[in-house]
C-alpha cells in the first residue's frame, strides 16, 4: 500500500448538510453514537451546555466525549476481563521491544478486535466518532490501576525501525474510563498549559503538571499523535497519574494510519505522507550520524536530549542536521 493521507477533516461533525438548498435526510447511521439526537439542529440554538463533545486542546488535538459508554457497557468490559489481567508492559519507543517496567504499574489484558458483540459495538461507535476505520485499530486494552499505580508520561507513536510495518504508526488514541476512582488517576498532558479551572483543590499534584482529565465512568478522551501535516506531535505526551484512593479502570484503543493486521491477517507497511517544506541546504560537515536521527528529532529528542542530538560548538552531536543546528559545526 502506498502513502496514506492523514485525514485533514477527521474531526469535523456535520450538523446539517445542504444540497441545492435542501437538507439531506438523516440516514440513521449516527444513532449508534450514545446521545445522538438525529439531525435536529436549528440555527440560533445554543446547545453549548448540553454538548457531550468538548474540545480540550487544539495543540495537541485533544477531545472529550462525555458518556460515550453506558455504565452497563463499562461493567461488562470489566467483568469479562478481570480473570485475564496480567502485569502491564511497555514497548520501547526506539527499539520496539516489549518489557515490564516501573514506569507502568497497572494490570491489563487485550480483547481481539471484534472479539464479542459488546466489543464490536464499541469499536463501531469509536470509528464513527474518530471517523477512522475500525480495521485501523488494535484490539481494546483494558487496564486496572490500584492505589499508587500509574503510567509515567510517554508518547504513543514509535520511532524504531520497522514501526510502519503493520499499518503504519499509531495516529490516534481513545482512552475510555470504565470506573471512577475516588481520588487521583487523572490523564495528564504535561506539554499543555494548566487551564484556569484546574486547581490543586480538585486535582492531584501529578495532574497539576499539565492539562489533566479526570477519569469519569463512561467518558472518553481522544487525542492525536500525528498532526494533520503527517508529522508526529510531541505535545501528545501523556501519562496516567497515580491512583490516590479507590480503583481506576480504563480501556484504550490505539488507531494506526492504515489497516492494522490481527488474527493472521497479512500486514502491510504504510508510510506517513508528510507535508512539510524541505530543509535549507546543509553546510559542509553538517550531517546526521545515525539513520534514525530524523525520527528522533521529530519525536522531540532535540529538546529533551540536546547533549547527544546537538552537542555544542566545536563538538557537534549525532543529529545536528535533523535538529537544524548546523551552527555548532
Amino acid at each position: 500500500m502506498g502513502g496514506v493521507l492523514v485525514p485533514l477533516l477527521a474531526l469535523l461533525v456535520s450538523a446539517a448538510a445542504l444540497v441545492n438548498g435542501q437538507a439531506i435526510e438523516d440516514d440513521g447511521r449516527g444513532r449508534d453514537l450514545i446521545g445522538w439526537l438525529g439531525e435536529t439542529f436549528k440555527a440560533g440554538e445554543n446547545r453549548a451546555q448540553d454538548s457531550r463533545m468538548v474540545v480540550l486542546s487544539w495543540h495537541p488535538r485533544v477531545f472529550l466525549y462525555k458518556g460515550i459508554l453506558t455504565h452497563e457497557e463499562c461493567d461488562q468490559l470489566m467483568d469479562h476481563s478481570v480473570n485475564r489481567l496480567e502485569r502491564s508492559g511497555v514497548s520501547d519507543a526506539t527499539t520496539g521491544a516489549g518489557a515490564v517496567s516501573d514506569i507502568r504499574t497497572s494490570s491489563g489484558m487485550f480483547y481481539d478486535r471484534g472479539e464479542t458483540e459488546l466489543v464490536k459495538r464499541i469499536e463501531k461507535r469509536l470509528a464513527m466518532w474518530t471517523m477512522l476505520p475500525m480495521e485501523n485499530g488494535e484490539g481494546i486494552q483494558v487496564l486496572r490501576y490500584e492505589k499508587t499505580q500509574r503510567y509515567d508520561p510517554h508518547h504513543d507513536y514509535f520511532s524504531f525501525e520497522g514501526a510502519d510495518d503493520n499499518g503504519g504508526n499509531r495516529m490516534a488514541t481513545v482512552l475510555m474510563y470504565l470506573a471512577t476512582p475516588e481520588e487521583g488517576g487523572e490523564t495528564v498532558f504535561p506539554k499543555v498549559a494548566v487551564p484556569p479551572w484546574q486547581t490543586p483543590d480538585n486535582y492531584s499534584e501529578c495532574a497539576m503538571k499539565g492539562m489533566a482529565v479526570k477519569p469519569v465512568k463512561g467518558d472518553a478522551v481522544l487525542f492525536w499523535s500525528i498532526r494533520p501535516d503527517g508529522r508526529f506531535d510531541p505535545g501528545s505526551l501523556h501519562g496516567s497519574c497515580p491512583v490516590i484512593k479507590g480503583v481506576k479502570w480504563s480501556a484504550t484503543k490505539w488507531i494506526h494510519v492504515g489497516h492494522y493486521a490481527m488474527s493472521g491477517e497479512r500486514s502491510e507497511t504504510v508510510k506517513r505522507v508528510q507535508y512539510v517544506p524541505p530543509p535549507p541546504p546543509a553546510v559542509p560537515g553538517c550531517e546526521n550520524q545515525h539513520k534514525l536521527c530524523a525520527h528522533w528529532a521529530e519525536s522531540g529528542e532535540c529538546e529533551s536530549n540536546p547533549g547527544y542530538m546537538i552537542g555544542k560548538k566545536g563538538m557537534p552531536g549525532a543529529c545536528v542536521l535533523a535538529c537544524n543546528r548546523c551552527d555548532v559545526i
